[in-house]
């Protein structure tokens, strides 16, 4: 057995390198044959089940990853490239007029540092496609993502958003966004009851029936300045848009 170690959310522990996974805080850390495939899951203890991401491919342009939500997975393209971006724009764009039978929904979701007021991160979603796109390393963004976030015809969901549209209008593009509304003053309990005040978790158990998915706060706080972003970022953002979509869906936010 070959040992190696590895730093999970502050904290190093002895792993072994074939089939063993440790678990550490709020993250399960898979490592298999030759660490070619590494899993981070936003899960606890307790959870039988989590979602996870794996790399699928990296190019100069972008990377391509696949997120396994409970058995629901959808890809996740993060990029710095006008090119990628628009090439995702109008493949949802595409998707939605020919397979939805209901207006544009996407799910939102926007990341900054704590030193830094601008947003460094945008995440879309739609369907089963996310978009995180490094706003801080984009030399410019294309004309189709600002008609795209500026549609009066799509909805524009996110979770606790209220800083949002100011962050990205203070970013270096001065990106402007629709209505974004937030997810929270439109899903209902069980009871009918409303859940303005509810978690990120206390939503995805209510509404989901998953549970021990979380918006971490260690995460939420970290570098997304960063020029490569890791596994725990690219999976908590992509979840964030992905929860936000699907609910978004289920609750018909277009009727609103």
């Amino acid at each position: 057995m070959v040992e190696k170690k590895v730093e999970v959310v502050g904290l190093e522990k002895e792993v072994e390198m074939v089939g063993v996974v440790e678990v550490v805080g709020h993250y399960t850390y898979t490592l298999e044959n030759d660490n070619k495939k590494k899993i981070l899951s936003l899960a606890t203890r307790r959870s039988s089940m989590a979602p996870t991401i794996r790399t699928v491919a990296t190019y100069n342009t972008h990377q391509e990853h696949t997120v396994d939500f409970f058995g629901n997975e959808f890809t996740v393209t993060v990029t710095r490239s006008t090119s990628v971006i628009t090439r995702w724009i109008n493949n949802v764009q595409y998707y939605n007029h020919y397979s939805s039978s209901h207006p544009l929904v996407v799910g939102v979701g926007v990341q900054w540092t704590p030193a830094d007021p601008e947003a460094d991160t945008l995440q879309l979603c739609v369907g089963t496609r996310c978009l995180v796109i490094q706003l801080s390393h984009c030399d410019d963004v294309p004309d189709e993502l600002r008609s795209f976030l500026t549609d009066p015809r799509t909805v524009y969901v996110g979770f606790w958003n209220g800083q949002d549209a100011g962050k990205l209008a203070r970013s270096r593009h001065g990106l402007e966004i629709g209505e974004l509304l937030d997810l929270r003053n439109y899903v209902q309990d069980s009871g009918g009851f409303g859940m303005s005040r509810c978690s990120f978790e206390e939503m995805v158990e209510e509404c989901m029936g998953y549970q021990g998915v979380r918006l971490d706060r260690g995460i939420s706080m970290s570098d997304w300045s960063a020029y490569e972003l890791d596994h725990e970022q690219i999976l908590q953002a992509s979840v964030d848009a992905y929860v936000c979509f699907e609910l978004g869906v289920w609750v018909r936010l277009w009727e609103y």
